[in-house]
């Protein structure tokens, strides 16, 4: 038995005494009531017209049968996502298994202005100074309101984020570290307009980097700029990897055919795809210490 039979029989006990049309039923919602007819008569499948109608012959059976499959399938809307899955479902990772916030690491460097509703802070240059790194909640209430009249760096690999003096400038900024893929709710925190003026999106020359630079352009258009590090070029060519182009193609392919108008508009990307698609190399962001 499945989930499948969790939501049938949901509607099935939502509407009784009166039946529910087959046609409103998924194929393998169907075939479970099937099954659950034929081993405890509690459910019963009529023809009807052209179709068939399920209904409930015995609530007790229905009532136990849900209840063994969903222990507690009303919990209240104020557990976490994954508590109710396992009162659903008995698994924490079955049914909706997304977490309405997620956390990301981050430093202030050179005192960037950050604010809030309540007005200035000084909080989060005051955790970098202390413990090296502040932890930022996004994707809920707690930050909503906060916003910087400075730019911000998104940068791939820990060691990028560990040690700064690759920045080209030093003008007060914000640096967050990211891991792979670059997580949905930290590029709908940045869409916001208010948020900065501008995120420097440093990240891998690979499928990866330039798929996950796609999507946050997408967000925020003209307040982001996949940087380039000097003499990127050579570095590509001396230190390319053709393993990491092989391994990420799938990601580069999809990131050129979907972004004809974006690079159309950024001579520099463009060029860095034509590179690195003729040379059939990807580039790791740590050898901007070889230059």
């Amino acid at each position: 038995m499945s989930q499948a039979l969790v939501k049938a029989l949901t509607r099935l006990i939502a509407v009784y005494p009166d039946s529910v049309a087959g046609s409103t039923l998924t194929p393998y919602q169907k075939k479970q009531l099937e099954e659950l007819s034929r081993n405890t008569q509690s459910v019963q499948v009529t023809p009807k017209g052209r179709g068939v109608v399920y209904g409930i012959l015995d609530m007790d059976v229905v009532k136990v049968t849900l209840e063994h499959l969903a222990p507690n399938h009303d919990s209240p809307s104020t557990v976490p996502q994954r508590a109710a899955n396992i009162a659903s479902t008995r698994s924490s990772k079955l049914g909706r298994v997304g977490h309405d916030v997620t956390y990301v690491l981050a430093k202030a460097v050179a005192n960037p202005l950050w604010e809030s509703s309540a007005g200035p802070t000084e909080h989060l240059n005051v955790a970098t100074q202390k413990l090296g790194v502040f932890a930022l909640e996004v994707g809920g209430e707690r930050n909503k309101n906060l916003h910087s009249n400075h730019s911000i760096w998104l940068v791939e690999n820990q060691a990028l984020f560990d040690q700064l003096d690759w920045l080209p400038s030093n003008d007060p900024v914000t640096v967050i570290w990211y891991r792979g893929q670059l997580h949905n709710k930290l590029i709908n925190w940045l869409a916001d307009t208010e948020r900065t003026p501008m995120v420097y999106f440093f990240a891998d020359y690979d499928g990866v980097g330039l798929n996950n630079y796609g999507r946050l352009q997408e967000k925020l258009k003209e307040r982001t700029e996949f940087w380039l590090m000097p003499n990127w070029k050579e570095l590509l060519a001396r230190y390319g990897q053709n393993p990491l182009w092989v391994d990420t193609f799938r990601e580069f392919d999809a990131f050129e055919r979907n972004s004809q108008s974006l690079l159309a508009q950024s001579p520099q990307l463009l060029e860095l795809v034509t590179q690195m698609k003729k040379q059939g190399l990807a580039l790791k962001q740590e050898a901007i210490w070889l230059d």
